[in-house]
């Protein structure tokens, strides 16, 4: 099993105090994005050890959930793009089902779930800061 240090070397050079900041700029050029955080953040979580559910949203209540919270619209192209995106680095599932007419819906995965769980503090933050001033 790798120590710490050594894990931390095979950073370099994106490291600062010896934490690693290799895996956040994976992260971070995707979530940054227009829209990213948007998305990520309107799918309802009760998953918790009792439930087990996770919500599910289809392409269109995505659209919608997110035109109800900016007056900018976001356009079907970029928000397909996003979703993929979204997928690619498997914050997001897709899952089809085999029906007529066809239906799609989306969900955060553990790793998105942990996503959405870890940015609720930088929002919180980011609100406080705006009214501080």
């Amino acid at each position: 099993m790798e120590t710490q240090l050594e894990m931390v070397q095979k950073c370099l050079p994106i490291e600062i105090n010896g934490i690693c900041l290799k895996p956040l700029t994976k992260y971070l050029k995707s979530i940054s994005k227009k829209w990213m955080i948007f998305i990520i953040m309107i799918f309802p979580i009760e998953h918790n050890e009792f439930s087990g559910k996770i919500e599910r949203l289809r392409y269109s209540e995505i659209k919608t959930r997110i035109k109800g919270l900016t007056s900018e619209k976001i356009s079907d192209t970029t928000l397909s793009a996003r979703l993929k995106e979204l997928e690619a680095i498997k914050i997001l599932k897709k899952e089809h089902f085999a029906e007529i007419p066809p239906r799609v819906e989306y969900y955060l995965t553990p790793l998105g779930i942990q996503l959405r769980n870890s940015l609720l503090p930088l929002i919180e933050w980011a609100v406080h800061a705006c009214h501080e001033t």
